[in-house]
């Protein structure tokens, strides 16, 4: 390829971005409508037609035991390993089954809506729950920490297990988040209007003036005939 063909494709390229500029700048009122419909329908969706959920947490930390004033060394590094234990401890049927029976609800519904984890480089393991009534997932962790106590207790005779954080009533939900949905549909809308736009400026084929005929053609252009309209 020689250098002026080079050059010559590289002016085609840039004419065409140019046209293509051209041509969302021309539409740019579709292009509005079309990101404000989609926020709308975005918002509509997620206000009417998605469950809110709620979400309420506690937390519980094995405190060490201090034996005349002292801490126990021993048992801070008994308590780290622990804290994995008690982590599948709250995962496990067991506490989960108990949970349900005393809330009279079933016990694949705790499981769906109960997230356990232990807070990093801590001994702090968070109890969250998350469902579509705020009162039910304070009553879920409140539940679960009761039990899970009373089963450290009886079974493996552990009684320093205390509450740090108590579960509060969700005033508002975490999920799903309008904002975010909005934010969605608005660039939902400005992907598909810009993206029509481009596929029909790709794809159109007609040429609309002099100046396109010269350039595509290659050969001046000696005369049109104007269109008149009826």
């Amino acid at each position: 390829m020689t250098d002026n063909e080079i050059v010559k494709n590289e002016e085609e390229i840039e004419i065409n971005l140019g046209e293509l500029f051209q041509l969302l700048k021309s539409k740019y009122k579709m292009i509005v409508v079309s990101v404000l419909v989609c926020a709308i329908i975005a918002g509509v969706i997620t206000i009417f037609f998605i469950s809110k959920k709620y979400e309420s947490t506690a937390r519980i930390y094995p405190k060490p035991e201090v034996t005349e004033g002292v801490v126990d060394y021993t048992q801070i590094n008994a308590n780290n390993l622990m804290v994995n234990n008690y982590v599948e401890l709250l995962k496990g049927n067991n506490i989960q089954t108990q949970v349900a029976e005393k809330l009279d609800i079933e016990q694949s519904q705790i499981k769906g809506s109960v997230t356990i984890a232990n807070e990093t480089n801590t001994q702090i393991i968070s109890i969250t729950a998350k469902t579509n009534d705020p009162e039910l997932s304070k009553k879920i962790v409140d539940q679960m920490v009761a039990v899970f106590k009373k089963e450290a207790k009886d079974t493996l005779n552990i009684n320093n297990i205390t509450t740090v954080d108590q579960a509060v009533l969700a005033e508002s939900p975490v999920s799903p988040s309008l904002k975010m949905n909005l934010l969605i549909g608005a660039l939902l809308g400005a992907f598909i209007s810009v993206g029509y736009l481009f596929i029909r400026f790709m794809l159109d084929t007609h040429v609309h003036n002099k100046e396109e005929a010269e350039k595509y053609l290659g050969i001046p252009c000696l005369g049109s005939i104007p269109y008149f309209e009826d």
